[in-house]
């Protein structure tokens, strides 16, 4: 599980149940919608917001554990608890009489106390040893794996004591000219109490190349006044303050204001704020001699937002930080982070003590900022690996590193993040000889022949972090930024199928670096003898082929994670497609010719699918479910791998031809009705991609597109090629023709006329050819649909309505012209934009659920559909899965991506009735897994929908 998966659990068990307060976990990290429980654990995670208090070691109530000898306890369970104690007593012994030895040394208990007064989580978690009575070791033994990253036990299963999530917060981003007066500014804060409790709950710096960042953000810069070219030594404070109430919040952030107009420091004031200042008091130069902290108000320009939006702009942009730095690294050399952590009151002076080590090493490129509030600092920069010059420059950083916290500033060298390999060597440096000591018995005592994790966190060899290093080699533009951080993992469909995002880059890398190694002279060779380098490229392309590339979705789903907009789906499809146009097997030229001529030939495509469907369906009536499933079965797992797809219950029929159309009202109807049918102005959408350059002259009275469709009252509707071959499913108690729920639900609307793009039979946005790598195919589709786009709109005139989300968002990303990207529209966002003020909704249904497919997610349509079908139903239960994994019929060929992976997680409640998506592949793939009857979204619309003005003909 996902720490942030969990969270959303609470909240939904808070909401189903009505309770009056929500709660979450304790750690908070940054990366939480990434990191695994496993992880959080493993690491004692902490965060943002949780400090010492509420990290993974004061909040685990319980976990399940496998030791060494391959014995499970459950410290939930008294009669494991018993059972432990009896058969390994040696241990239970053990761990009583070294927590004896601690607690009998008074010096030590107190060093032990000091160190985790701050996060620390250098070595075990030897305040287990004094928290807790020498005569409950399952105690001891519980807290001290926490943190242990696997060297003494396996964490299979843990149980968190949760905390309260306060429902009131507000977000400050206060500008400073530098560090050191960021560092003073959080210490006084710190400090500053209201209620018992400190009067703020997050205190994060950035420093001036995290703010580099910031500044690429528009919202950022609209939110934060001065950000854009402030000066090179200027740092930034993120401030929150939350509240179990109104009162209580607004008491906190004022308390905050006033700590911080008292702090002794001064915040960096921009030109506005100064020539304000200037005007009210008639002393602008005595204004700047004085400086800003004389100006009780110089902090005002640095508001709390009150909008949770705002809020989350610098929130996102804080949680990102990591990854968005590391992008910025020379190309081919290594992100490193360290985890720092000292006393507040030492912040300031440490952070300037670091930034100077980096200066004097050569580190141009790092970049200090973290948890400010608890001191916990991370240090991100880059690092080659490339000869002895680069190895001996970051062994001199590390040991001056290491010598600046922890002896100068009596700090942690691991504040959250673990131990590791990398700062093995120098725990000794940091508890000192009679600490260390302990931790090599409490490792010796649980792993006595040293087979789990072995060196990592506790080694002997003082140079290990020195040796094994990881190289992070050039293999393809798009992805070459990445910092293998893992944030795409969980929004991918084959994350427990075969390999994540980040999984398939760092596979990638290998691969282009051993065929580079490959290539060299005996003498330029690596360590690796040659014939094990072929040996290990040929297997890892091997296994790449079926991992790697097809059981990726494609669905660049990753991207929406990344910080920096990685699309490891992009290079997916890069790959199959130079695979494919390289391919000059027998096999690769007809399968490259098949393509062509089914893009040139789309009209047979739909004449002959739903036929294919039909008999399928009535072989599924002759023999029924369970023996056509066995048969199916069988038939998929004897043909090659990603050939046939998989019959399931829920396949389509096939669909009916299209209806005709042409006029929906006949002229005496609107005339009769046409104040109704005037569409009302609607604003610019904001999620509509940037215009690219056009390749003719645009017309003035089209750069605005969506202004000019007030008085449209014309759609051309493209039913995309899924939606014409694939009907209901059989027993789906609505067997109507979604092309017929659409014009209906358009009437309804008050369009009075739509019209098919020419010659509609052939058309294909090309997606299903370019998912599968054949370019030309893809191309060709494209290149013969946007002029028949263009002449049946007008040249954009008329908005274009496809009824497949995927089809729609692939039409958006690749066709030319600027006038048609803006006339593009998915059901949703057509019903939304146009017809929402034509239309009353009824609530029909009880209990439906929902699934938001991918595409549709990147165009940032969730809150449309949450909006409309929160008006059809009493409750709406969103799927929560990022990806269903079918991309197209590769679900299907490929099953175990949507089984195994990203639907495993799907659990919708037993009331819910109907299940509604704007993909019909999606939908398919979402009944089989719910056995609920997913269809598209528009048959909920219309069934719910009547015209505005009772007396419109809808029929």
């Amino acid at each position: 599980m996902i720490g942030g998966e969990v969270n959303r659990l609470l909240a939904a068990y808070q909401r189903r149940n009505k309770l009056p307060t929500q709660y979450k976990i304790g750690p908070d990290p940054a990366s939480i919608d990434s990191c695994m429980i496993g992880g959080i654990v493993s690491n004692n995670s902490s965060g943002m917001c949780c400090g010492v208090a509420q990290n993974t070691y004061h909040t685990v109530a319980d976990m399940r554990i496998m030791f060494a000898d391959g014995t499970v306890l459950d410290t939930s369970s008294e009669e494991s608890r018993a059972s432990f104690l009896q058969t390994h007593a040696h241990l239970c012994e053990g761990i009583s009489a070294i927590a004896q030895e601690v607690q009998s040394d008074e010096d030590l208990v107190a060093l032990i106390n000091k160190k985790y007064s701050i996060k620390c989580t250098t070595g075990y978690a030897i305040n287990s040893l004094v928290d807790f009575p020498v005569d409950d070791p399952i105690e001891i033994i519980k807290h001290i794996i926490v943190g242990s990253e696997g060297t003494l036990g396996f964490v299979s299963q843990v149980t968190f004591n949760t905390v309260v999530e306060h429902p009131y917060k507000r977000s400050a981003f206060i500008l400073f000219p530098d560090m050191h007066q960021g560092g003073q500014a959080t210490a006084a804060l710190r400090r500053t109490f209201i209620d018992d409790e400190c009067c703020v709950d997050a205190v994060e710096i950035f420093d001036r190349k995290a703010l580099a960042e910031a500044e690429k953000s528009e919202d950022m810069c609209r939110l934060t006044p001065g950000l854009v070219g402030c000066p090179p030594t200027s740092a930034g404070l993120l401030v929150e303050c939350r509240g179990s109430d109104i009162e209580h919040l607004e008491r906190r952030i004022e308390a905050a204001k006033e700590a911080l107009r008292n702090s002794g420091t001064s915040c960096l004031v921009n030109d506005a704020w100064t020539a304000q200042e200037a005007a009210a008091t008639g002393e602008p130069e005595q204004l700047r001699a004085r400086g800003a902290h004389c100006v009780p108000t110089a902090f005002d320009q640095f508001p709390f937002q009150v909008d949770p939006k705002d809020s989350n702009v610098f929130w996102d942009m804080r949680k990102g930080l990591i990854p968005k730095v590391g992008a910025q690294r020379t190309r081919g050399t290594s992100m490193l982070i360290e985890d720092v952590a000292c006393s507040v009151e030492s912040l300031a002076d440490m952070t300037l003590d670091l930034a100077d080590m980096f200066q004097r090493n050569g580190y141009e490129d790092a970049s200090i900022f973290g948890h400010a509030m608890e001191g916990n600092m991370h240090l991100v920069f880059s690092q080659g690996f490339r000869n002895a010059d680069d190895l001996e420059q970051y062994s001199n950083m590390m040991q001056e590193m290491c010598e600046i916290v922890a002896e100068k500033y009596n700090g942690s060298l691991k504040g959250e993040h673990g131990t590791g390999r990398n700062v093995a060597p120098y725990v000794e440096m940091e508890w000192g000889p009679k600490a260390n000591a302990i931790m090599w018995k409490v490792k010796k005592l649980f792993d006595p022949q040293n087979i789990l994790n072995p060196g990592v966190l506790m080694n002997e060899d003082p140079d290990v972090h020195r040796k094994a290093l990881k190289p992070s080699p050039l293999a393809n533009d798009i992805v070459d930024a990445c910092i293998e951080c893992g944030f795409c993992e969980s929004n991918c469909p084959s994350r427990d199928a075969s390999l994540t995002p980040r999984q398939r880059i760092t596979v990638w890398r290998e691969i282009n670096r051993l065929s580079r190694e490959i290539k060299l002279p005996d003498a330029e060779m690596g360590p690796m003898p040659r014939d094990e380098v072929k040996r290990r490229l040929d297997e890892l392309t091997n296994d790449y082929q079926y991992l790697g590339m097809e059981t990726c979705a494609a669905d660049g789903m990753c991207q929406e994670k990344c910080p920096v907009g990685i699309n490891t789906g992009a290079l997916i499809k890069a790959l199959r497609t130079e695979a494919e146009a390289a391919d000059e097997t027998t096999m690769g030229k007809t399968g490259r010719s098949a393509a062509n001529w089914l893009a040139a030939n789309m009209t047979a495509f739909d004449a002959h699918v739903p036929k294919v469907l039909d008999i399928v369906s009535g072989f599924h009536t002759l023999l029924g479910t369970s023996t056509q499933g066995t048969i199916a079965t069988l038939l998929h797992k004897a043909a090659p791998k990603g050939t046939l797809p998989l019959w399931t219950p829920y396949l389509p029929q096939g669909q009916k031809a299209l209806p005709q159309v042409e006029v929906l009202y006949t002229t005496a109807e609107r005339n009769k009705y046409k104040d109704m049918c005037t569409f009302h102005e609607v604003k610019e959408r904001s999620h509509s991609p940037a215009p690219v350059a056009a390749p003719t002259p645009v017309r003035d009275d089209v750069k605005e597109r969506p202004k000019l469709y007030k008085q449209c009252r014309e759609v051309v509707y493209l039913p995309s090629c899924v939606t014409r071959v694939m009907g209901p499913a059989k027993g789906d108690a609505e067997q109507g023709n979604v092309h017929e729920h659409l014009l209906s639900l358009l009437k309804k609307g008050g369009v009075q006329k739509v019209s098919y793009v020419s010659e509609v039979k052939s058309q294909c946005c090309g997606l299903m050819f370019a998912s599968r790598g054949a370019g030309e195919a893809a191309k060709a589709s494209i290149e013969a649909l946007e002029p028949a786009l263009l002449a049946a709109s007008d040249n954009g005139r008329i908005p274009i309505l496809c009824d497949t989300s995927p089809c729609l968002k692939h039409l958006k990303d690749n066709i030319t012209d600027p006038r048609l990207k803006l006339s593009l529209f998915e059901p949703l966002d057509f019903v939304h934009t146009f017809l929402k003020d034509n239309l009353v909704f009824e609530k029909k249904k009880s209990s439906v659920a929902v699934h938001v497919p991918c595409s549709s997610k990147k165009m940032k349509l969730e809150p449309i559909f949450e909006s409309l079908v929160g008006q059809c139903a009493d409750e709406v239960h969103f799927s929560g899965i990022p990806c269903c994994g079918m991309a197209g019929d590769r679900g299907m060929r490929y099953p175990e991506i949507s089984r195994d992976g990203s639907l495993q997680h799907l659990d919708l409640p037993d009331d819910v009735t109907d299940g509604y998506s704007s993909s019909r592949t999606c939908e398919c793939a979402l009944s089989t897994k719910a056995d609920v009857h997913f269809r598209s979204v528009v048959y909920l619309l219309d069934e719910c929908a009547s015209p505005a003005k009772k007396d419109v003909i809808t029929k």
